[in-house]
Parts: structure tokens; C-alpha cells; sequence
């Protein structure tokens, strides 16, 4: 196979053949199996919060979701209902869990494992970041009306430092062309749970936050409807955060020792007379 045929971005038809591959079948109770026992065993998970039954919701439906972790990716389908996650197609980055031609047969047979795996455990497939746009894009349009739900980062790469970068249009070109619903996503976490460069989860609890749907408008453009998933998404951090400050300020309430409650002043509430 030449290398720009090997390199290229996947059809929607190659990647629903991958997924019914017997290789694939075959492979992904084992990598579902080992993530549930290393998880036991290391003491990580996710937890997820919904402002909507999704399952009520008319799909497939587009996740458009921050990225800081390779833990995101398993974190968000943890949290879905089984229903929905069983048809969720992840769009991951070509350069990184595409087929390579270009670093000898070595390299070519460790990126084709690493493409079975993925597509195994999460139903990943290679999404041209850097490559003409709209191939991507009619890619992933064609995969949603074949019924799959999609998840996607519009940042376009991982955060490497917490900081949560501009989205790209794509995202509302998918929404525009399909007409389904965009589900802002959240995943806090993540990068405590499995840092960049770290290839051993962390023990960490990684919340995955999942707003109201928002849909494509008539008078919307590509620049106004990424602006508002992507301040949806910064909505769902600030919550998050509140969420997380309230839980630790509760706990050491909780766990403060009764001499140090003593000490506290009374406050003019507790001195009124009854």
C-alpha cells in the first residue's frame, strides 16, 4: 500500500467495516475488561452529571467536549447510558491514532495496534485535524445520519495546561449539515487522572458535566454557533468548580475537630434569644 493511500483519513464506510471487523468484536471485550479491572485495581473513575435525560433526547446526538487528557475519551463514554454509548463513534486525531507509512514497518505495526485498540474499547476513528477540512467533515456527517452518535474536542488537540483553548467551526458545520443536537461537555479531572506523557492512570475522580442541547438556528453562522457551544462548555467548568469548592469547604466542616469548632466564634445568629 503507498503512502498517501495508507495515510489518508478513513471513509465512513472503511470505519463502520472496521467496527464490524471480527478482529475488533473480538478484541474489545478484553480492552473493556482490563480498563474495568485496572480501574479496581488503581482506584480511578468518573462520575457524570446531566442538566438533561439524554436518552429522552431525538439523536444521534454531537458531544463537543474540552480535551486536557487521554482519560477524557474513556471518562465521557463511562458516564454515558449504555444505549447511547454502544452507537458513539469518538473522532480521533490522524497524526496521532491514524495508520502511519512514513516510520518504517515497526512503526506502521505499532500505529496498527494502536488503531485496533482504540477502535476496540471506544469506537475511535482517525479524524484528519491538519488535512482539507470538509473530507473530515462529510466523513463525520455521513457517520451521524448512519445513526452513530458523535463525540468531538473542537480545540482540535489536548490542553497542555488545564486552560481550555478556542473551538474550531467544525463542530457547527456537523450541527448545520445534520441538523441534530450539540451536547456541550465538560470533563474535569482528567488530567490528574492520566497527565500528559503518563501512561499509568492516576488515583483520581475525573466528573463529566453534560449541558442543555443547543441546535442549530436559521440565523446562526459556523462563528456564532462554535462561540456558543464553547461558552456552554466554559459554563459547565465554572459550575464544576463552584460544585467542587462547596463539596471541600463541606468536608472540612465535616472533619474539623470538635475543639476547633469550640474555638470558633458564635455568630450573631446563634446569640439571639429565642
Amino acid at each position: 500500500m503507498i503512502a498517501h493511500e495508507r495515510d489518508r483519513a478513513p471513509t465512513a464506510e472503511e470505519i463502520e467495516s472496521r467496527f464490524r471487523s471480527p478482529a475488533v468484536r473480538a478484541v474489545r471485550p478484553l480492552v473493556l475488561g482490563t480498563l474495568g479491572a485496572v480501574k479496581l485495581v488503581l482506584r480511578f473513575g468518573w462520575e457524570g452529571r446531566f442538566d438533561e435525560d439524554l436518552q429522552e433526547l431525538d439523536g444521534p446526538l454531537i458531544l463537543a467536549a474540552n480535551h486536557c487528557s487521554h482519560a477524557d475519551t474513556a471518562a465521557i463514554l463511562g458516564t454515558l447510558p449504555g444505549s447511547i454509548r454502544h452507537r458513539t463513534a469518538v473522532a480521533a486525531a490522524l497524526d496521532v491514532f491514524g495508520a502511519d507509512s512514513s516510520g518504517g514497518t515497526r512503526r506502521r505495526i505499532s500505529k496498527d495496534i494502536l488503531q485496533l485498540l482504540v477502535a476496540a474499547g471506544f469506537h475511535a476513528f482517525a479524524f484528519d485535524r491538519f488535512g482539507p477540512p470538509l473530507r473530515s467533515v462529510r466523513t463525520s456527517v455521513q457517520l451521524i445520519r448512519n445513526g452513530w452518535n458523535l463525540l468531538l474536542y473542537p480545540e482540535g488537540t489536548r490542553s497542555r495546561d488545564g486552560e481550555m483553548a478556542s473551538f474550531k467551526p467544525g463542530v457547527a458545520l456537523l450541527a448545520r449539515f445534520t441538523q441534530r443536537p450539540v451536547i456541550p461537555v465538560h470533563v474535569s479531572g482528567g488530567y490528574d487522572l492520566l497527565p500528559h506523557g503518563a501512561f499509568v492512570p492516576r488515583s483520581a475522580l475525573a466528573m463529566v458535566r453534560y449541558g442543555t442541547p443547543l441546535s442549530y438556528a436559521p440565523d446562526d453562522t459556523p462563528i456564532s454557533f462554535t462561540a456558543k457551544v464553547e461558552d456552554q462548555v466554559r459554563q459547565l467548568a465554572v459550575r464544576q468548580a463552584r460544585a467542587a469548592a462547596r463539596l471541600m469547604y463541606l468536608n472540612n466542616r465535616v472533619h474539623a475537630s470538635p475543639s476547633a469548632r469550640r474555638r470558633q466564634p458564635q455568630t450573631a445568629a446563634a446569640n439571639q434569644p429565642y
